[in-house]
């Protein structure tokens, strides 16, 4: 009886002493990685990474705007707020986006500025995600098929959110104002 409590014994030890060796061997490789990483990290990288589908694709820089903006439907007249914008997309928060792909007209109603008319297409949308995934209901649109005007005219608002000038019609203020005219 002796020789098998000193077995189960000897077995709990080794066991233990295992579980012990196991669990040093995980809080050292974390803490290496934490430290090790950490100075790799800092380092920038030689090589380029190949890019994935999720990375960003967009060619022009997003401004963080809140525009009111509409969109006629057969339906009638769709609500929509714009979160971000540039010269080729915006996000457009709205209760019910459309369906990929679908191309419409959409009029922002840029602040201290007239409304815009541009002709948009839905390039994605999250209507089918889950109210609990979500912060805003809407979808990415892409600027399509515009002509110069209302072009030139999304161009001057952007400038303006930017810098407080148009591109084409306060030309003539900014270069007063950087004393290279008058």
């Amino acid at each position: 009886m002796e020789n098998i409590n000193t077995i189960v014994i000897f077995s709990i030890a080794i066991g233990g002493a295992i579980f012990v060796g196991l669990v040093l061997f995980w809080f050292v490789s974390v803490y290496l990685k934490k430290r090790v990483g950490s100075e790799v990290s800092a380092k920038p990288a030689a090589v380029s990474t190949p890019r994935g589908p999720w990375d960003e694709k967009r060619t022009h820089p997003r401004l963080s705007v809140s525009w009111p903006a509409f969109i006629p439907t057969p339906q009638g007249p769709l609500t929509a707020q714009l979160r971000d914008i540039s010269q080729g997309g915006a996000f457009v928060v709205c209760p019910a986006p459309l369906a990929l792909s679908e191309r419409f007209q959409i009029n922002i109603a840029v602040p201290e500025r007239t409304t815009i008319t541009l002709n948009a297409e839905v390039v994605w949308s999250n209507a089918n995600v889950s109210t609990e995934t979500i912060i805003n209901r809407g979808m990415g649109i892409r600027f399509v098929e515009n002509d110069a005007a209302s072009r030139r005219a999304l161009a001057d608002a952007l400038s303006l959110l930017v810098t407080g000038f148009t591109t084409q019609k306060d030309d003539a203020q900014r270069a007063t104002i950087d004393g290279k005219a008058g």
